[in-house]
Order: C-alpha cells, then structure tokens, then sequence
C-alpha cells in the first residue's frame, strides 16, 4: 500500500468534531417533573457508537477531597381539597462533588483531553442522590460537550433553520465583498468607458447567483467564496488597487 493509499489518522480532536457533527441535534423523548429532556439512553445510544467507531474511551473520576455529603431541608407550600395550604417539611442529602471527564484515544492512550465537570444530586438518602447527581452529571456533560441542542421538533426543522443561519451570515459578507466590488466598477469605468465590455465579460467568467447560474450581474452573488475570487480576479486585471485595500 502507497502512502498515499493508506487511511488518513484522525487526532482526538478531529475525531471528537466527527462525533458531534452526528449529535447536533436530539429531539427531546421523556418527560418529567413538568418537562421534557433528552434521557440518558438516547444521548449514550447516539454517542457510544461514534465512540466505538474512531476508538475513544470517556473516563470519568472524582477530584479526590471534593465530595460533600450535606443534610439539605426544605419546606412545600402543598394545598389541600378544601383550598387551605400546609407547609410540608421535608429532609434529604445533597451531595456534590468535583469531577473530571476525560476523553482518551485507545490507540494511543497519551492522546487525552480533561475537561472540568461538577456534579450535585438530591434525594432521600446519600447513594441515591450520588447516583442521580452522576446521572445528571453524565447527560448534561455529553449535552453541553457537543454543543447539542435539544428540541422539541423535528430535527429535520432545526438543521432547516440552522442552515439557514449560516447562509444568511454568508450573505453578509458576500455583500460586503460586492459593495467594494461595486464602488471600484462604478470608479472606473467613469474614467475607462471602453473597458464596460470586457469588466463585464470577466465577470461572466466567475460570478455565479444564488441557483448557480452564470450572471453578468456582480450584485446577484450571494457566496463568499464566489465574491472573493471576483474581488480578486477584477483588481488584478482592472482596478490594480493596492493588496493592503485587498479582500483576503
């Protein structure tokens, strides 16, 4: 096998980015204390997969000394059938402690990313709530680590309108690169009126609208890419303004 035929070695980051490009977006499955979230199993059946597949390992610990377990009161205003109210005293454990997830390449486990994490969790007796408090930990870690969004819609929807954020910032600066564009033509040709024919010939062979259709017209190009290889292209046969003025 040629070197250039041999598998390309993603390092850990690259990696973790091919894993969160598939966990942009969950769409919220359970329901409890009067909301919606994603659970645990969803994110781990999403997620421990795409581990597998570019073998990472998620090792989570405890920072030694952290852990505290607390008594924690608190009282409810409940109500009863006859309209009148009580107040319900209720005691339970806090625990929290400090943790740390970290992320290892299993080829190569000197490849490794920490990253600083707490966990809280509250229920009747202290294991319970250190298991809830890893429960939550776990999930809102996985969640806020691939910058997830959650949502109640379809999926399809979110990536809908999240494409449509990113072509609207591209827009911007395509206009941007168009106006500079467009005061540079409008300067010269009012000084090289021959020259209208071939500016506008040039611009035939890159600018491209919205649809990918071939335009004379500079104003109907809405991709960057497109506007700045015209920026280019007509400075350097025309306009010859100085490269510190230069679209990068």
């Amino acid at each position: 096998m040629s070197a250039k035929d041999e598998p390309v070695r993603l390092n850990i980051y690259q990696k973790l980015a091919k894993i969160r490009k598939n966990v942009e977006v969950l769409q919220k499955n359970a329901s409890g204390y009067g909301y919606k979230y994603v659970s645990e199993d969803m994110i781990l059946e999403k997620i421990t997969g795409l581990m597998d597949k570019y073998g990472l390992s998620l090792i989570p610990s405890i920072v030694p000394g952290s852990t505290k377990v607390e008594p924690y009161h608190y009282v409810e205003t409940k109500a009863k059938k006859d309209g009148s109210t009580y107040d319900k005293q209720s005691n339970e454990v806090l625990v929290s402690a400090d943790c740390v997830w970290t992320w290892v390449a299993n080829e190569n486990p000197e490849e490794r990313i920490a990253v600083p994490w707490m966990l809280v969790g509250q229920q009747a007796d202290a294991s319970q709530a250190f298991g809830s408090g890893l429960s939550y930990s776990s999930r809102y870690f996985l969640l806020k680590y691939f910058n997830s969004a959650t949502t109640e819609d379809d999926p399809d929807n979110w990536r809908s309108r999240q494409k449509e954020a990113e072509m609207s910032e591209e827009r911007a600066i395509a206009k941007e690169i168009v106006t500079k564009i467009h005061n540079a033509v409008t300067s010269y040709v009012a000084e090289h009126t021959d020259k209208r024919d071939a500016l506008i010939e040039t611009i035939k062979s890159i600018a491209v609208d919205k649809n990918g259709k071939v335009t004379g017209n500079y104003n109907a190009v809405v991709d960057p890419a497109v506007a700045s290889k015209l920026w280019k292209k007509l400075n350097y046969d025309f306009f010859h303004i100085p490269e510190d003025n230069d679209v990068a």
